[in-house]
């Protein structure tokens, strides 16, 4: 039980292994395990503790003492060392926390893998060999990166460079790319030239010229139909087609019919140009025709159909053909396919959109005219840049010097290129080759010589004078106040200890000085002043305090634990009944609220915990108690008239029972427990409420010592007188007469209390017991 709760609750000391039963020899290991009933400012809870696991934290508080966790204060050479509370955080840091970081961080350090040679094939002359040869942490992942990704154009260049250097004849490669790039720019001006006629200004200038057109026709058509509107004229009469008929007729008077006369001739006799008749009352009428003809509407609406005309033809004559041959496709296929195919679709788009301008004049369907796509022209001249500039390189190919700075150019494109797969990985070696330069740095940082300073420095200003004056007043309670101590601090790897040693002009170890007993009562004392210093309540436990103690040394450690009682809870396991005792005492001086149990072998098995004192040291209360139980179990079996040896047997264990349950009548009652066994002293303070007895009273004792003496197997009966052990109702009437010599001595002493002196010694009544009524029940 002990080694459990030193675990449990994280005793100082936990060497000492469980071990399954001892006892029993297919005992198999299992893990110990125990449930902790507990109650937390009041609160009952349960709290599971597995060994092996981190115990709850709500035993924590609870703190543990015996002769393994006395040598937390006492060095291995008897020296006493103590421990500050709270100061073992810093203690394990240095101890526990810092190598176990150490450990931790040099298995992280030499599981990072900052191997180099998987990229051995990359180092060489150009800025990434030198890059992946020179390798490190201080290596800049921007600098990689910017080398392993090459641009569109940096692809191209890199191509180039090997087209060009493994070329044969590179001038006539070099003429035969300016060919292509004069061939390109061709085009390219032939989409230029092509755009601008079917460009917007252009299509909004004829459409200007076309709306004035259709303005000045349609004031026309309005003047033609007031003409017609005086005489009854055949439709069209003033119209476009009349007007042509009109000047035709015109052009014959002047030049054929009439020389030398003004149109109309209408003179006397005159003939009409068109019909052939004399003109007489038509005359009037071809004079108001010129008229009509010669007017402003007829003859703008001439002009602007004129000049739309000449535009028209102009626009409809230009010609928006790119005139790409198959020669010139299949080389915009070869350099860019997809170029080649927005030239063609740009091409078509311009053929449609000029026939759907000049329909568009006719119709003045303007909207129907379609937006041409994107323009390949810049893509044209760039690529007849390109042309022109591998015609360059192909030159400079050719001289061997030139050829020289070509080559080196292609090997630095070609090793970024053959970066580019490794990228990733060389940029997580870069991170690795960091984190491992940050993990060797922390190597210093878990050195413990700054821990231990920094311990001692808090030890320093946490061991105060309450530290010091708690451990006196811990001494002189323990009767050691005698012995001379002082604190002595001093740093073993970091632990910061102080020790405890004795204030003599000459140096000793502790164990030529003091006796075991002394040591152990200067461990409790530091122990106590410890949990004085702690700050909580929480429960201690002592497992065989006293194991090393002088016998009269005891008594200071009885009564210092009942103190401590009265503010947490105090647990003490003892096998020491001298110390037992002298606890009992002291709890019943106090007043303390306490609760016993006790452990027994059951069914030859160890541990079993039993509820009270063992029968030794209960009261004579409890035992008079405990033998009333017995007889009423005696009663009920119920009792033979004839008991057999196992029914003897029962009857006289009780009656051992009852004589040792007289001797502390006689111990406690008569004597008032002036005097005690096991008892260092005489309780004097005591002796005033001795009342003494009567001959009767000491007759009356004496008879029933003496039967008991007759019954139990302590002593040999004679054999010859066979006297039969008591039966269950004697038993009982023992039990009364004895309660009655109790009683009788109570009251005389409760009445001398009370008066000031003993009244006079009254005799015993007559104590006898009724003979139970057949049918009647037991009581």
């Amino acid at each position: 039980y002990g080694r459990a709760m030193k675990r449990a609750c994280r005793a100082r000391d936990q060497v000492e292994p469980i071990h399954p039963d001892a006892t029993v020899a297919s005992a198999q290991p299992r893990t110990p395990e125990a449930t902790f009933d507990i109650e937390i400012n009041g609160k009952p809870a349960s709290v599971l503790w597995q060994f092996g696991k981190t115990p709850p934290d709500e035993l924590s508080t609870i703190a543990v003492f015996d002769s393994h966790c006395a040598r937390a204060y006492l060095t291995a050479e008897q020296e006493i060392a103590y421990l500050p509370y709270g100061l073992d955080v810093v203690e394990n840091l240095a101890n526990k926390v810092l190598p176990e970081m150490s450990r931790r961080l040099e298995a992280e350090i030499a599981g990072i893998d900052v191997d180099p040679a998987p990229f051995a094939s990359l180092i060489g002359s150009t800025r990434v060999g030198q890059l992946v040869a020179n390798l490190s942490e201080r290596t800049q992942p921007a600098d990689v990166e910017r080398l392993g990704n090459l641009s569109e154009a940096e692809e191209q260049q890199l191509s180039e460079l090997a087209r060009a250097l493994s070329e044969a004849d590179p001038i006539a490669k070099a003429n035969d790319l300016i060919l292509s790039a004069r061939r390109l720019k061709g085009l390219s001006g032939r989409v230029d030239n092509a755009t601008v006629v079917v460009s917007d200004d252009h299509i909004s200038k004829l459409k200007t010229v076309a709306c004035e057109t259709l303005e000045a026709v349609q004031a026309e058509e309005l003047a033609a139909e007031e003409f017609r509107s005086g005489d009854n004229l055949l439709p069209g009469t003033g119209g476009p087609v009349w007007k042509i008929l009109f000047e035709a007729a015109r052009r014959f008077s002047i030049e054929s019919a009439y020389p030398g006369h003004e149109f109309p001739n209408v003179e006397a006799g005159a003939i009409c140009p068109l019909c052939q008749q004399p003109l007489d009352e038509g005359a009037q009428r071809l004079s108001r025709f010129e008229q009509h003809v010669q007017a402003d509407t007829a003859r703008i609406a001439a002009e602007k159909r004129r000049a739309l005309a000449a535009v028209l033809a102009t626009f409809a004559g230009t010609s928006v053909s790119l005139n790409i041959d198959a020669a010139l496709t299949e080389e915009l296929e070869l350099l860019d396919k997809q170029l080649a195919l927005k030239v063609v679709e740009f091409g078509t788009a311009l053929v449609n959109r000029h026939g759907a301008i000049v329909k568009a004049a006719e119709d003045h369907k303007w909207d129907s005219i379609q937006h041409l796509p994107a323009c390949p022209r810049t893509a044209l001249r760039e690529l007849a840049a390109r042309q022109l500039k591998s015609a360059r390189t192909f030159k400079r190919a050719s001289d061997q010097t030139h050829r020289m700075q070509l080559t080196g150019q292609r090997d630095e494109l070609q090793a970024r290129k053959n970066l580019a797969p490794h990228l990733q990985a060389l940029l997580a070696l870069i991170e690795r080759m960091a984190t491992l330069k940050k993990l060797e740095k922390c190597r210093s940082d878990l050195k413990t010589k700054k821990i231990s300073d920094k311990s001692k420095e808090l030890a320093n200003s946490a061991v105060t004078t309450s530290l010091k004056s708690a451990l006196d007043a811990e001494f002189k309670a323990l009767g050691i106040g005698h012995i001379g101590t002082k604190l002595n601090g001093r740093n073993d790897k970091g632990k910061m200890k102080y020790r405890l040693v004795l204030d003599l002009p000459t140096a000793h170890q502790l164990h030529e000085i003091l006796s075991e007993g002394e040591q152990r009562a200067i461990a409790i004392g530091s122990f106590l002043a410890e949990l004085m210093l702690a700050n909580h309540s929480g429960g201690i436990v002592f497992d065989d305090p006293v194991s090393s103690l002088d016998h009269w040394r005891r008594q200071h450690v009885a009564k210092r634990l009942v103190a401590e009682a009265s503010k947490r809870q105090v647990i003490v396991m003892t096998h020491d009944t001298a110390f037992l005792g002298q606890l009992l005492h002291e709890i019943e001086q106090a007043g303390i609220a306490h609760t016993m149990q006790w452990l027994e072998w059951d069914k030859n098995c160890p541990g079993f915990v039993r509820d009270g004192a063992p029968y030794e040291h209960q009261s004579y209360k409890q035992r008079l108690d405990a033998l009333g139980k017995a007889h009423r179990r005696l009663r009920d079996i119920p009792w033979p008239a004839y008991p057999n040896a196992a029914h003897s047997a029962l009857m006289r264990t009780e009656y051992d029972h009852f004589r040792s349950t007289i001797e502390r009548v006689i111990q406690d009652v008569v004597f008032n427990g002036v005097i005690g066994r096991y008892r260092d002293w005489i309780r004097v303070d005591s002796l005033e409420a001795v009342v003494g007895f009567s001959s009767a009273e000491h007759n009356e004792i004496a008879r029933l010592h003496k039967r008991s003496c007759d019954v139990i197997t302590g002593h040999d009966p004679a054999s010859a007188k066979n006297v039969p052990v008591p039966t269950a109702d004697e038993l009982e009437q023992d039990i009364a007469a004895l309660q009655a010599v109790i009683d009788a001595i109570q009251i005389r002493r409760q009445s001398s209390k009370a008066n000031g002196a003993a009244p006079p010694i009254q005799p015993l009544p007559d104590t006898h017991i009724k003979p139970r009524q057949k049918g009647a029940s037991a009581s």
